[in-house]
């Protein structure tokens, strides 16, 4: 994508904190990373008050549809976002989805019974899956190198800040006013920085120039999460419903990805591979500990919120060591993925003794902070692997487009996660009664050991 009209030209200013405050480029720059943060903090957010939502609202035997409703629509307008982004100016495309993403918000948080408050969701997750490809057409387009260099380092900063004021701030506000109010106390906040970009990007128009985007595949997604969210567990149809909404999925990543991704071919598909199933583990993982924590272990928001902290805190942390010393060379690659496979191993076995109580509720933080370490040394390392050129690293083209690349890794980052996710929350509750510990014990302990398992895929992408 670029900018035709309004390409960076060489008398933009360099980055300053004099040139954040007093330019249009600065304020454009601070507005998006307000978003970032608001848009990490969301996720913690949502993690956070969701057995309150399902409790007040009658639905913990729905934590799959829950989880679901806001996913799903991401995979139907995301591939839309750059077409769009071709056909309307960029401001006014990002004032219409924030109005559209604040309406499903309010929804939400108005919500009298648990389908007001899915299809609050579905409205969010249409606005939000689209202002993604949106935000990424204007930070490839409206800020200059210098500028989108300083973003994207500072970006993987705000999750460290996210991770610590998104469970906070859930807990604090549903403590004090319900989780109603946390769904839309930040909301103005969000408005603001959205509309300081939409003013700061004024008449910028994006060109696609990639391929028709992969609609049916993206369909195909959003069906098969869909499928797996909408039959309860209780349900004679969950478990084929849920294998055939998995292999949906796994039919549509298919087609996306490069071919010979899911044959493991070495080097960057391998990755993409390696990728797509940590992702889909991990996050997995991710999903089970507030609706479990609450259920299982009678924890409050304020303890859940501390748990989703230190994972998020020793991720982030992380990061930004391996983004500053990427591990280039195969050698080094594979000993720091075998440490990543290391913490998920221990942290994933602390977690599963907390939930079966043969140990102290504390050890659901440990170990998740552990796991989290593990994420912080595999993703960032496992992703510069994907979109690094292999001849930057010294091997032979692979013939893999960036276009191409950047789908895949979208997709790598969020299909598995969302499918397997949906499928983990839904069969850990199958009633109204929540979270089984019977059910959550052995779950959480093959989740732990795919993840343990990650670095001999990741041999192959080295």
């Amino acid at each position: 994508m670029s900018s035709p009209d309004h390409a960076p030209t060489p008398s933009s200013p360099q980055p300053s904190l004099r040139a954040l405050v007093t330019t249009p480029v600065g304020h454009l720059a601070t507005a998006m990373l307000v978003v970032e943060l608001l848009a990490g903090m969301q996720t913690y957010i949502n993690q956070t008050v969701l057995p309150l939502v399902a409790t007040d609202l009658g639905a913990r035997a729905h934590y799959g549809l829950v989880t679901a409703a806001a996913m799903v629509p991401t995979f139907l307008t995301m591939p839309l976002g750059g077409a769009m982004l071709a056909r309307w100016r960029a401001d006014r495309l990002m004032t219409v989805l924030t109005a559209v993403l604040v309406a499903g918000a309010v929804t939400g948080a108005l919500a009298p019974s648990v389908g007001v408050y899915v299809a609050g969701e579905v409205l969010r997750g249409l606005a939000a899956g689209a202002l993604a490809t949106v935000s990424m057409g204007v930070l490839v387009a409206g800020l200059p190198e210098a500028w989108r260099r300083l973003f994207l380092a500072a970006g993987s900063a705000t999750w460290i800040v996210s991770s610590i004021l998104g469970p906070g701030y859930a807990a604090a506000v549903s403590q004090t006013w319900g989780w109603r109010w946390a769904l839309v106390a930040y909301v103005p906040l969000l408005v603001a920085a959205r509309l300081v970009m939409a003013r700061e990007i004024r008449g910028l128009h994006v060109e696609d120039d990639e391929a028709r985007p992969p609609l049916v595949p993206a369909l195909a997604m959003a069906v098969g999460v869909a499928g797996i969210g909408a039959v309860p567990a209780a349900s004679a149809w969950f478990a084929p419903v849920g294998a055939a909404g998995l292999a949906v999925v796994v039919w549509a990543c298919a087609r996306v990805f490069p071919s010979g991704t899911m044959r493991l071919v070495p080097g960057r598909r391998a990755a993409l591979a390696t990728l797509a199933w940590l992702c889909a583990a991990y996050f997995t993982l991710d999903y089970l500990v507030s609706p479990a924590a609450h259920d299982v272990l009678g924890l409050g928001p304020a303890a859940v919120g501390w748990a989703l902290t230190c994972a998020g805190l020793a991720w982030s942390s992380i990061a930004i060591w391996t983004a500053a010393h990427p591990a280039r060379e195969p050698r080094r690659f594979r000993m720091r993925i075998g440490a990543g496979g290391t913490c998920f191993a221990v942290g994933g076995t602390l977690m599963t003794f907390a939930f079966a109580t043969a140990a102290p509720w504390w050890c659901l933080h440990l170990g998740f902070a552990t796991a989290g370490a593990g994420m912080g040394l595999m993703h960032q390392d496992t992703m510069i692997r994907c979109v690094t050129a292999p001849e930057d690293l010294g091997g032979t083209p692979d013939d893999i487009s960036p276009a191409r690349i950047a789908t895949s890794v979208t997709v790598a980052n969020a299909a598995g996660a969302a499918a397997l996710g949906t499928l983990a929350t839904a069969f850990i509750a199958p009633s109204a009664a929540g979270v089984q510990e019977g059910l959550l014990v052995p779950t959480t302990a093959v989740l732990t050991l795919a993840l343990a398992l990650t670095p001999l895929l990741a041999r192959r992408a080295a």
